[in-house]
């Protein structure tokens, strides 16, 4: 595909990446003479400097042969209005552009087709729905719901004491729940996809398909704490705070939130008449420790910038919280983060990102879900009823050449759910999770087609 993308800001310069390194052609359009200078030289795709509304730059960008515009700048007025450009200056290419408040352009069920756009994305709500599910299961780690909630992705810490690490997996296999199987290893190399003679360590995080009703046993197999969450802190009241405690608020979980801009605090506490609005900065050593005592069992840091939101995430932990989820899209800090305590980093660029992988790859992916820093993904996959890969229906699973980087990780079967061996035959209409690096998606994708 060809694609032209308006924005090269983190959220821009990530997805671009992403979209490079599978294989498409790129062009970026930056306003900023020295981010345009930098990209450049940085990654492996046309950089045109100016306006993503100059329909001059559009056009030396190449939008009249792209197949897909992505804009995503930091400004909604100029997302929109780029695209609506670039759907009449452009041979019909697909147009996404990136709204922070959703909500706003969704009145009277107004939807992105009636401005002439294919999509509207924006990650705000997604990623405070994301921090809820962290907060609902009594445990370390972080969970991720999949196909329709039918099957969780568990990415669970393990402990010196957890049974996990004795015994190489094809020998866990027995003992763990059906449906289960640890689809993603990682430690300090990154991830890696494990097979049958792997052995889970210490300080290692495993990434574990299996069914909702079976997280309870596998936190208790992880040898880390678990606890009940009650009450909680969330440190800053911007899009994403005030739409997590609309949620707890509807799950009758009424949090605290500290504020430090006046004028939100008071718009917030118009919002939100079940919650408790503080204003002051939950930065502050000394007020996070009052809070804490007071009011708080789970802290959820959701201040902008990525390291302090993770020093305070750390020191919420150092204080007792039972259980910390710090907002970071740098989430080359997970590592030393998760080994210090903090249970979930949780990135609103990969919350984006997803959204706009899963929809390049429409038809083909019904889904896409990153795990880490894009070191891999889980992948939704529908088998068509006439597959132009034969062998996709008629080949055992073990005969059929998916990359060693990948794995099968479940199958969806009507009703039924169940993990695949090596004899399975996959049938039309089956629903297959994969897992796998970026190396090898392009494989993947060609082979379930």
């Amino acid at each position: 595909m060809y694609i032209v993308i308006v924005g090269a800001g983190e959220v821009g310069r990530y997805v671009a990446t992403i979209l490079v390194d599978e294989g498409h052609d790129v062009a970026m359009i930056e306003a900023s003479e020295d981010v345009s200078r930098n990209l450049e030289s940085a990654l492996d795709c046309l950089v045109v400097h100016g306006s993503g509304v100059n329909p001059e730059v559009l056009q030396r960008a190449g939008i009249g042969k792209a197949d897909l515009f992505i804009a995503v700048t930091q400004v909604d007025e100029v997302n929109l209005v780029s695209a609506m450009i670039a759907a009449r200056l452009g041979n019909k290419p697909l147009t996404v552009a990136r709204v922070r408040e959703l909500e706003h352009y969704q009145v009277g069920n107004m939807q992105a087709s009636d401005m002439g756009l294919s999509l509207l994305v924006g990650p705000e709500h997604s990623v405070a729905k994301q921090v809820v599910g962290q907060l609902s299961f009594e445990g370390a780690g972080e969970i991720r719901s999949l196909a329709d909630g039918r099957l969780v992705l568990l990415e669970l810490p393990l402990s010196e004491d957890s049974p996990l690490c004795h015994e190489t997996l094809s020998e866990l296999s027995d003992t763990f729940p059906a449906p289960s199987l640890v689809a993603g290893i990682t430690g300090k190399d990154g991830l890696r996809i494990p097979r049958g003679d792997d052995i889970l360590t210490p300080d290692e995080r495993a990434e574990i398909l299996t069914s909702p009703e079976n997280v309870d046993e596998f936190i208790i197999l992880s040898g880390k704490p678990w606890h009940h969450v009650r009450h909680v802190l969330i440190i800053g009241g911007g899009s994403i705070g005030y739409r997590l405690a609309r949620e707890l608020e509807a799950q009758r979980l009424y949090p605290t939130i500290v504020e430090m801009d006046k004028l939100r605090a008071e718009w917030l506490s118009r919002k939100l008449t079940k919650s408790i609005i503080l204003l002051g900065d939950g930065t502050d050593p000394k007020l996070l420790k009052e809070l804490h005592e007071e009011v708080a069992d789970a802290v959820v840091v959701l201040i902008d910038d990525d390291e302090k939101s993770v020093l305070v995430g750390l020191m919420a932990k150092h204080l007792g919280a039972k259980k910390v989820v710090v907002r970071s899209d740098k989430l080359e800090y997970a590592p030393i983060a998760h080994k210090m305590g903090i249970d979930a980093l949780i990135s609103p660029r990969r919350a984006l990102a997803n959204h706009i992988l899963a929809f390049v790859r429409r038809g083909r992916v019904s889904t896409a879900h990153m795990l880490g820093d894009h070191e891999g993904e889980v992948l939704e996959f529908h088998v068509p009823s006439a597959p132009k890969n034969p062998h996709l229906i008629t080949t055992p699973l073990k005969a059929l050449d998916f990359p060693r980087s990948s794995l099968v990780g479940g199958v969806i079967r009507g009703e039924k759910v169940f993990i695949p061996d090596g004899d399975s035959l996959f049938q039309a209409g089956d629903t297959l999770l994969v897992v796998a690096l970026p190396a090898a998606i392009v494989a993947v994708e060609k082979l379930i087609r």
